[in-house]
């Protein structure tokens, strides 16, 4: 069966979301454990293209 017409369900995303909250809170991590608050709001940004990067190609799949 061709599957590259379904679009993804609630537990598609929901995994994804899970899994991007996942990857933001450990690349943020030191930055929390430091209490540096522009380190932080920087891992956070870059945990957050990642985590965005990871959910979409495991959407699109």
């Amino acid at each position: 069966m061709d599957n590259e017409g379904r679009r993804p369900d609630s537990a598609d995303i929901g995994m994804a979301g899970c899994g991007w909250l996942l990857i933001v809170a450990v690349i943020a991590m030191p930055g929390l454990i430091l209490n540096d608050g522009p380190l932080t709001v920087y891992l956070v940004v870059v945990g957050g293209v990642i985590g965005f990067l990871w959910a979409r190609k495991r959407l699109l799949r």
